[in-house]
């Protein structure tokens, strides 16, 4: 039987396969114990108090030679402790509850790409690398959204800064959050005849 996996990561610079992580199903409250990382003092984030790293991954597969053929995936959101750093005394509440907020956009992105892979119809006649080109596609438009929204969160609220815009993203995400919660994570099979 011809079945083929595949696993593709949604990582913006570097493999994070290889780093400790956490999926936001097992874990969805992050703790400063979680920031077990070391500052970046020659990037982009040498200014920053705290950073969370975060991201989704996606894994699936699809058997067109059973009786009935089969799409199945998968769909996580993922904290990386060791990628993930806070600065000597910057340990408050507050900057937790922004760090918090970028592990909840990558969660929301991964209920996004749950909800259009259950969308994705698949026509009897697609080989395995039509279907793999258009999961890829897919993922490059989720991830995008994903990064551009954690970018805009930064910028409006200037790294938690600015307290009214933090408390309007707060509430945007957790709506958001709730208006795609059907698509927290499961596993889903769609079948075809």
């Amino acid at each position: 039987m011809n079945r083929l996996i595949i696993v593709l990561f949604a990582t913006l610079f570097i493999n994070k396969d290889s780093y400790e992580k956490f999926s936001y199903s097992e874990k969805s409250k992050l703790e400063w114990s979680d920031f077990r990382g070391q500052p970046e003092e020659n990037s982009s984030l040498a200014f920053a108090a705290a950073s969370v790293n975060t991201g989704f991954t996606y894994q699936w597969s699809y058997n067109k030679e059973s009786e009935v053929p089969y799409f199945e995936y998968e769909v996580d959101s993922f904290c990386y402790p060791l990628l993930s750093w806070v600065r000597e005394g910057q340990k408050t509440d507050y900057l937790l509850a922004h760090e918090q907020l970028h592990f909840d956009i990558s969660e929301l992105h991964a209920r996004i790409m749950r909800m259009r892979l259950k969308e994705y119809k698949i026509k009897n006649d697609k080989d395995i690398g039509e279907v793999g080109e258009d999961l890829k596609r897919m993922n490059k438009v989720v991830e995008r959204l994903r990064a551009s929204m954690q970018e805009q969160y930064d910028a409006e609220t200037d790294h938690s800064k600015n307290e009214v815009q933090q408390e309007k993203w707060n509430k945007k995400v957790k709506h958001l959050l709730i208006y795609y919660k059907a698509y927290e994570k499961k596993k889903k099979t769609k079948k075809y005849k």
